[in-house]
C-alpha cells in the first residue's frame, strides 16, 4: 500500500512538517510514515569511542520518531502512522522511501543531527531526485485558518502540465479553488533594440493567455467540479507565485519550464519560490510527469 512520507531530525520545522504530512495522509486516505535517517558510517566495524557515538545517535533518533509519531497522533488522532530509522545521508534515504510513497514531505529548514536538512543544496536535491511529488513545507501550520485555493504555475511545457494535473487533483481532494498563473515579461535589452512596429504587448499577452486556456482545459474537462482562475500577468513569475502564495494553502510548480518561464523551478525560479513562499510548496519533477503518463497508458 502507498503511503505518505515525512522525513524528520528532531527541529521544530520537521515537526510542523509533519503535521501537514499527517493531515495530508488522513485527506487521502493513505497511512503516514515518518523517517529519521542516521548516518552510514556508524553501522561500520566499532572502533574505539565509535560505539558511545553510535548509541547515542540511534537514541536520540528513536526519541526523535517518538515525538514526531506522538504529535501526529496528537493532530489526526485516527491517522495510521508508522515510524523507521533508515541507514544513510538523508538525501539518499529520504529518495529511496519516495520510492513507495504518493507524496515525499519535509521541512524548509532542518537542525539537530542532520543539520540544515532542506534548505539550499540539499533541499533541491531531493526535490530534483525525488521519484514522486516532494512538499516543501514552509511557514507555520495553520488548519483553521485556510484560504480553500491551490496555486499553480504554468506556461505551456509538458513539465508544468504535469504540476497542473497534480495541482488540479490536490484542489479537487481539498475542495478549493484552482488558480492557474502564467507570467511573462520581455528582457529589458530586447524592448529597447525592437523596432516599434515589432512590439505589440497586447498581441504578446493575448498569445499567452492561449497557452494557459489550452493548458487548463485538459484539467477543466477531467475535473468539471473545480472553479478554476485563469490569470496571466506581467512580470517575473518568482514574484507572480510569491504575491499568489499570500491567499493559498498550496503552491504547485513544475521541474523545467521554456519561453517566458525558462528553467521553471530547479533554477532561478524553483530556488526563489522554495526560499520566499508564503504556504507550503509542491515540486513535480519531469521524470514523476513520465512515470504518471506511463501509469496512464497501462490503465
Amino acid at each position: 500500500m502507498r503511503h505518505v512520507v515525512v522525513g524528520v531530525d528532531g527541529s521544530a520545522d520537521s515537526l510542523r512538517a509533519v503535521e501537514w504530512a499527517v493531515r495530508e495522509a488522513v485527506r487521502r486516505g493513505l497511512p503516514l510514515r515518518v523517517v529519521h535517517a542516521v548516518y552510514a558510517w556508524l553501522h561500520s566495524p566499532a572502533e574505539a569511542g565509535i560505539e558511545e557515538v553510535r548509541q547515542w545517535l540511534l537514541n536520540g533518533g528513536r526519541e526523535i520518531l517518538g515525538q514526531a509519531v506522538a504529535h501526529a497522533q496528537e493532530c489526526e488522532p485516527g491517522a495510521e502512522v508508522a515510524d523507521a530509522i533508515v541507514t544513510g545521508d538523508p538525501v539518499g534515504v529520504l529518495v529511496a522511501e519516495a520510492e513507495d510513497a504518493e507524496l515525499l514531505v519535509v521541512a524548509a529548514r532542518g537542525t539537530g543531527r542532520i543539520s540544515g536538512l532542506l534548505l539550499g543544496s540539499v533541499a533541491l536535491k531531493i526535490v530534483t531526485q525525488s521519484p514522486c511529488p516532494v512538499v516543501v513545507v514552509r511557514g507555520p501550520v495553520e488548519p483553521e485558518k485556510t484560504f480553500d485555493e491551490v496555486v499553480v504555475g504554468v506556461d505551456g511545457s509538458p513539465a508544468s502540465a504535469g504540476a497542473l494535473r497534480f495541482a488540479a487533483a490536490e484542489a479537487s481532494l481539498r475542495g478549493a479553488r484552482l488558480r492557474a498563473i502564467l507570467a511573462w515579461s520581455l528582457a529589458a535589452p530586447a524592448a529597447e533594440t525592437m523596432p516599434p512596429m515589432l512590439i505589440e504587448l497586447g498581441e504578446i499577452e493575448a498569445a499567452w493567455t492561449r497557452v494557459l486556456d489550452e493548458a487548463v482545459r485538459s484539467v477543466e474537462k477531467s475535473h468539471p467540479e473545480l472553479e478554476v482562475v485563469h490569470q496571466v500577468v506581467t512580470g517575473h513569475p518568482v514574484q507572480a507565485l510569491i504575491d499568489a502564495s499570500e491567499a493559498a494553502d498550496l503552491v504547485v510548480v513544475g521541474s523545467r519550464g521554456r519561453g517566458a518561464l525558462a528553467g521553471f523551478v530547479l533554477g532561478s525560479v524553483s530556488h526563489g519560490v522554495l526560499h520566499h513562499s508564503c504556504c507550503p510548496v509542491a515540486v513535480i519533477g519531469s521524470h514523476v510527469l513520465a512515470v504518471r503518463l506511463e501509469d496512464d497508458r497501462a490503465a
